[in-house]
Parts: C-alpha cells; structure tokens; sequence
C-alpha cells in the first residue's frame, strides 16, 4: 500500500511541476524524493532491498509524471491555439477616443 501511494504522488508531483517548470527541476525535485522515499521506508521498518525498490519507484514514476504534464501541457496549448479569439469591447467609446 505504501508502495502504491508514494508512486501516485511521485507521478502527480512531476505532472504538476512539469507545468510551471523546465527539466532542470527533475535534479532536485529527485533528490527530495529520494530522501522521503528512504525515510518512508526506514521509518516503516522495511527490509534493504524493498527501499531501494521503493526509491528507485518514485524516481521513476516522478520522471514519468513530468514527461506526461509536458504532453498535457502542449496538448492544452495546441487546442487553446485553435480556438477563434473572443471579441473584445474596446476601452474607451468613440466619443472619448475623439478628443
């Protein structure tokens, strides 16, 4: 069950930085959840080879979320650019705009 969760939001967590930022975020965004994978393993009482297991999960699954937040991320843009431009009212009346 701990194995499940900590994938889920790895995965949701590389989604959601995938929109705000570049690939660079991926270093120490793995390194922060490196070290909460370990700690939820240690503190679990789990044996060595399940918290590498449980590390190297997270790792991948934050790799995986970002890459899929990248596709989400352009897919929204190519359909947002599709869209025909709203009318706008103008700012000021003509009577204004006159003088």
């Amino acid at each position: 069950m701990m194995t499940l969760s900590i994938t889920i939001i790895s995965f949701l967590i590389g989604a959601v930085l995938a929109q705000h930022f570049k690939v660079r975020v991926l270093i120490p965004a793995f390194t922060i959840v490196m070290v909460l994978a370990v700690g939820a393993g240690i503190t679990s009482v789990q044996t060595g080879w399940f918290i590498v297991l449980l590390a190297a999960t997270a790792a991948i699954c934050l790799q995986i979320g970002y890459f899929f937040g990248i596709g989400v991320r352009h897919f929204l843009a190519a359909v947002l650019s599709k869209r025909p431009a709203p009318l706008t009212s103008p700012k000021t009346s003509a009577r204004h705009a006159a003088r």
